[in-house]
């Protein structure tokens, strides 16, 4: 893993990619995994195969059901999002938990409990239509914060119910890329770094942080971002039909409980409790 892993398209809140640069790029430059091990959850480290993964979800589910009182399985949804899991569970296990819980007799419905910044567009599509397509009842819950990403799957579940307090957030519905040029960095420290390329690798590795963007990197980067924004647009639009009643929701804002309501971002307010008895409901 290197700088280049974390210049890829996020959807994921500014203001939390600020405060992990600190964390981030420090171990980067010095050769160390970016992640440190205790942000890390010992399943999202752990190597196990596909026998190994299916066990590991049943096993879990078992213990969100308890969550639930036996009837509800309440996932949760924390920390950065992805594929793997950088500080969570990773969308693909979430994915199979699903599945399990889709299985499961005793689990009726399913509460997706969400405190998390967002994470990278990688995979997010595939959670998002897993909760979509889950045949029983599944409520979103907002714990605290669920931004980005985390809005782009959320918004696919039946019913949204955000944390009745004054720090309960939603949205940032956007975005973004970080390049990091460090071009001067490496001058100033006296390393002059050049990149040689086979003769019709033209492209490999076109964007770095040793050499400068070109206009047409730059117009293609904007491009992707663009399309990427129309994707996450799309399926806020799908998931919220009838509910939604403003484009001003797509500026990346982050929304207090009250405007989030209002906007038609989320249903109502309320506790865990509630969201259970939500799901149970119906």
């Amino acid at each position: 893993m290197n700088a280049e892993t974390f210049s890829g398209l996020w959807y994921i809140d500014k203001p939390f990619v600020s405060r992990m640069e600190g964390i981030i790029l420090p171990r980067l430059a010095a050769g160390f995994d970016p992640i440190p091990s205790h942000f890390k959850p010992a399943m999202a480290i752990t190597p196990y195969d596909k026998n190994g993964e299916y066990s590991r979800a049943r096993s879990y589910l078992r213990d969100y059901l308890k969550t639930g009182g036996g009837d509800v399985a309440v996932i949760p949804v924390s920390g950065t999002m992805s594929r793997e899991g950088y500080c969570g569970m990773g969308n693909e296990f979430i994915i199979d938990l699903l599945a399990e819980a889709a299985q499961e007799k005793e689990a009726k419905a399913v509460v997706l409990k969400g405190n998390t910044p967002g994470g990278t567009v990688d995979s997010i599509e595939i959670f998002a239509d897993a909760i979509k397509k889950f045949p029983k009842p599944i409520v979103g819950y907002v714990n605290g914060s669920v931004a980005s990403a985390g809005v782009f799957a959320f918004s696919q579940t039946d019913h949204i119910i955000i944390e009745n307090s004054m720090s309960a957030a939603y949205g940032s519905i956007g975005v973004l890329m970080v390049h990091i040029d460090q071009s001067q960095a490496l001058e100033k420290a006296g390393l002059n770094v050049r990149i040689f390329r086979a003769d019709e690798s033209v492209d490999k590795a076109a964007i770095n942080g040793i050499e400068p963007l070109t206009p047409e990197l730059m117009a293609e980067i904007k491009a992707d971002l663009n399309d990427a924004m129309t994707l996450f647009k799309g399926y806020v639009k799908r998931g919220r039909a009838g509910k939604l009643n403003t484009e001003e929701v797509f500026s990346a804002k982050m929304y207090n409980k009250t405007d989030a309501i209002k906007y038609g971002l989320v249903d109502r307010a309320g506790s865990l409790a509630d969201a259970i008895k939500e799901a149970r409901k119906m």
